[in-house]
């Protein structure tokens, strides 16, 4: 599921709404979006000058600050001891998604002999757990951390190809470290870890978790992930690997021994009717989509009629607007195959991802720190927004950022990077990940300025995105309409 996007090509569009600011005509990745976003993007980059996230960010990292140069110490030799030891076991003990439960159990204990206090089994999803340690100081911002677990789904077997293996062991290195400064230095706050099972299936944990109010409280996210570069986001909407629906066609037809198939009604014959009528759709739909499908199920046995059939698809696209015209037109493909064939069909749309919230404070802040510790493949210029977690639900309630420091040669869902989190190159950019969050947890826990830049800018980036929606409404009425 968490693969992120390639950069968008620097090209010339023509016939676009003028976008005043030139840093931010490539915030969006489609020429709709980008001309439905203009008054909005011109709107976050009157948020950016005003709070000024990049000279901000390099204050915060660059200025002598002892307790913090303490802390950042500390998690990296948190790292090298226990957690790169805890990050190689998961990786050589994968488990997919909703099944992670050697992993969870060993995280558990590990946060309990650190005096977390861990709840497992939250939104009633047996791996997903919330670990909590508050400050004998007292009440104060709660710093959250998400850690995934879960392998990719293979044809050989699970393996850990997205270094989910790491994340978990990233985020407890930072948070002891940061737990040991706010002990001995008498400050006050909360640090959580947010165990969140299942990143790659269907339906998204951390949908599930949000809805069931599981977030609620925490001030600031911070998450890591594997990367094939070092490189920041700019503020703005977006969402990693496009927005999805995950969307199930169960085709029921009536069984039949094939001798009298004409008794039957194939539901496997509905189901490749539609599968090839989704093939026959990809030409009516702008080039960005993304369109991926299997047949899960088709049948018991050659000589009998299927009477079930199962064909699986994620539906994806850049903006959410469009992507729901094409999931209506897939839609009604099925409904066809199905009275083409004398069958039924049941539409279960399992899954949804929508563009979530990027905040430059948080990415120049993380930045500004991959740049100190000495990061290697920095890609100098901001990317196209991509929220943080890969609902993008999540970043429209709490301010987050996650980080990305290049750890992997390889490409995303690869053994190849499965062998880099496994080395040297993946255990150097984990060290630096629990590096970098604590640093900007830091800096959101001591430093008023800098959250109240945070908050800010999280409330006027949330404030503008129903504007952004409906600007891409606008643009695509004369081409699709609007249901």
């Amino acid at each position: 599921m968490s693969t992120p996007l390639p950069r968008t090509p620097r090209i010339a569009v023509s016939g676009l709404l003028v976008i005043a600011l030139a840093q931010t005509a490539w915030a969006q990745t489609t020429p709709t979006e980008r001309a439905a976003a203009g008054p909005v993007l011109q709107a976050i980059d009157s948020v950016q000058t005003r709070l000024a996230p990049s000279a901000q960010a390099t204050r915060l990292a660059t200025r002598p600050d002892a307790a913090r140069d303490r802390i950042l110490e500390r998690a990296g030799a948190i790292w090298d001891g226990e957690m790169q030891t805890l990050s190689d076991h998961i990786g050589r003990h994968p488990e997919v998604g909703w099944k992670e439960f050697q992993s969870v159990d060993t995280l558990v204990k590990v946060l309990r002999h650190h005096g977390f206090s861990v709840e497992v089994g939250v939104a009633r999803l047996e791996t997903a757990f919330v670990a909590t340690w508050d400050s004998p100081a007292g009440a104060g911002p709660v710093l959250g951390l998400i850690g995934e677990y879960d392998a990719l789904r293979d044809t050989e077997g699970p393996f850990h190809g997205d270094q989910h293996h790491a994340q978990t062991p990233i985020v407890i290195a930072a948070a002891v470290a940061l737990q040991e400064y706010l002990t001995t230095a008498k400050v006050a706050g909360t640090v959580r870890i947010y165990g969140t099972p299942a990143e790659e299936v269907g339906p998204p944990a951390k949908s599930i978790m949000r809805d069931a109010g599981v977030f609620k409280g925490a001030d600031i996210l911070i998450r890591s992930h594997s990367s094939t570069e070092t490189s920041r986001a700019r503020a703005g909407f977006g969402i990693c690997c496009l927005n999805i629906n995950e969307v199930k066609y169960v085709f029921t037809g009536r069984p039949s021994h094939q001798l009298t198939s004409w008794n039957g009604r194939n539901a496997l014959s509905a189901a490749v009717r539609f599968y090839t009528s989704v093939d026959g759709l990809r030409s009516t739909f702008r080039p960005e989509a993304s369109i991926q499908g299997v047949i899960p199920e088709g049948g018991i046995a050659p000589n009998v009629v299927p009477a079930r059939a199962v064909v699986d698809y994620y539906i994806r696209y850049p903006d959410g607007i469009y992507l729901e015209h094409i999931t209506r037109m897939i839609d009604n493909a099925a409904r066809g195959a199905a009275l083409a064939t004398g069958t039924t069909v049941e539409i279960n749309r399992y899954g949804e991802y929508r563009d979530g919230v990027t905040l430059g404070t948080l990415e120049e802040a993380w930045f500004a720190y991959a740049r100190k510790l000495g990061a290697p493949h920095l890609e100098l210029e901001p990317q196209r927004p991509a929220g943080y977690e890969e609902t993008g639900g999540v970043s429209h309630d709490i301010p987050g950022v996650g980080i990305s420091v290049f750890s992997s040669r390889g490409s995303y869902h690869t053994h190849e990077m499965l062998a880099d989190g496994l080395g040297s190159v993946g255990h150097r950019a984990f060290r630096m990940d629990a590096q970098i969050m604590a640093g900007v947890l830091y800096h959101f826990l001591t430093d008023t300025g800098f959250r109240k830049s945070v908050q800010e800018e999280h409330r006027a980036l949330t404030g503008l995105f129903s504007q952004y929606q409906e600007n891409l409404r606008q643009a695509y009425v004369s081409e699709i309409g609007m249901p």
